[in-house]
């Protein structure tokens, strides 16, 4: 357990509030380590003291905490981030891409796994999830439909090839069994090891298109559980993402998932293990989760903690690294920094806005700091340098996320996207905190 009083909150960064049954099954905080990884924080008065979760073992696919955070009120739990529900996913693949063997391999048998988990208790409510790492796992209680019928629809929604669906449905049918067993849950387990290697999920899709329809059906579901009229959805940070600077980013997550792929190749994740091998590899999708882990919808509340204290474990090193003796430093970017070295994007972007302050609307001088002179919304990032706040909460290589606090908290804070483009960093769309999702 973490300990706390009044410095509760400081390893942690906060982000922006996780919103129940859209962006996680309980409402809560989504926060980031100093070494950048993202948690969510939920009361832990919500889940209550029956949750079967506190009971579950932390390596197997049923959700568990990882650690408790005691507040000056309560606890908070530490939660890993979940950032689709697998049925959704499922689904959204076998419309655009249907799984391959090997990640139904893995599909099928992550879902047999959690049954096993809870065969003791077939009466256990619950749904499954996805974590930000493509892995899936039962959340238990978090809703009112039997977790043994959500194990099944996932298997019926997924399917398989016509050659595997003989042993797929021999595991559907271990699980919606009258009686569930754990000895014909392994052996339908050890069944589908057979057809395939396990492979990662690849929860990535490239398409601008599927990312916007993900985001409108959130705001339906929305609409349909308050059975109440709403305005249409406001624009919101995802989609300037993905519909404005598309290109930058499909490369960059080209990059980000190339990399995940290689490690995985490294330290041989998916190879067998024994009789029973791990199905519930990382996901190709590592750019999904930075997006869905939280850095582009924060709070208005603004940064909670210090940067300086302790942090969860996982550390990532610090990017770049020394110029060796005797070489030649690299040049200056136009930025300002050294070329290939990476830049301070918070005191960047504050120049940026700055010298679009100074413009004062020429679009000439504004196509030097803003791409394509694209018109930005003002609010906080008119405020003077000295009236204004800037912090950065994502950087995804070519293009980063940053938030703009007025110091006075007379304007909404908003959020800013800084693009790169031929070594030089541009503004390229800003919103009011306020408009994200």
């Amino acid at each position: 357990m973490t300990t706390a009083d009044g410095t509760l909150s400081r390893p942690y960064r906060v982000i922006r509030a996780v919103r129940a049954r859209e962006d996680g099954p309980w409402p809560g905080t989504l926060v980031r380590t100093a070494g950048g990884d993202a948690w969510v924080l939920v009361d832990a008065a919500v889940l209550g003291a029956d949750w079967r979760g506190w009971q579950a073992a932390p390596d197997g696919h049923v959700l568990t905490p990882v650690d408790v955070v005691r507040r000056v009120d309560g606890h908070d739990v530490v939660m890993p981030v979940l950032s689709e529900r697998l049925e959704d996913f499922v689904r959204r693949r076998a419309a655009r891409m249907p799984l391959s063997m090997g990640e139904a391999v893995t599909l099928g048998v992550s879902v047999l796994r959690g049954c096993v988990q809870i065969a003791g208790e077939p009466d256990a409510a619950g749904e499954w999830w996805l974590d930000d790492a493509g892995r899936p796992v039962l959340v238990t209680d978090a809703s009112a439909r039997r977790a043994l019928e959500a194990s099944a629809a996932v298997l019926e929604e997924a399917g398989v090839d016509p050659p595997a669906q003989r042993t797929w449905q021999t595991a559907l049918r271990a699980v919606t069994a009258e009686r569930v067993s754990v000895l014909e849950l392994e052996a339908a387990e050890e069944a589908l090891f057979a057809l395939a290697e396990a492979e990662p999920l690849i929860t990535v899709s490239l398409s601008p298109r599927s990312a916007t329809e993900g985001v409108a059906r959130a705001h339906e579901e929305t609409r349909r559980l308050a059975d109440v009229p709403h305005e249409p959805a406001p624009r919101s940070m995802w989609q300037t993402l993905v519909a404005g600077v598309d290109d930058d980013l499909a490369d960059t997550v080209s990059r980000a998932t190339t990399a995940v792929w290689r490690r995985l190749r490294r330290t041989g994740d998916g190879a067998k293990t024994g009789p029973r091998r791990a199905p519930w590899l990382v996901g190709g999708a590592v750019a999904a989760a930075v997006l869905a882990g939280g850095a582009l919808w924060p709070s208005a509340s603004g940064v909670a903690t210090d940067e300086g204290a302790g942090a969860a474990p996982s550390a990532t090193p610090e990017p770049g690294a020394p110029v060796p003796a005797g070489s030649e430093p690299p040049a200056p970017s136009a930025n300002g920094a050294p070329a290939g070295e990476p830049a301070d994007l918070e005191r960047t972007t504050a120049g940026l806005l700055d010298a679009r302050n100074a413009c004062a609307g020429d679009a000439a001088c504004l196509a030097a700091v803003t791409v394509d002179a694209v018109p930005l919304a003002g609010g906080a990032i008119d405020e003077p340098a000295t009236g204004r706040t800037v912090t950065l909460l994502d950087d995804f290589g070519d293009i980063a996320v940053l938030r703009v606090d007025a110091e006075d908290a007379s304007v909404p804070s908003q959020m800013v996207v800084v693009l790169r483009r031929d070594d030089k960093w541009l503004l390229r769309d800003v919103s009011d905190v306020a408009q994200q999702p």
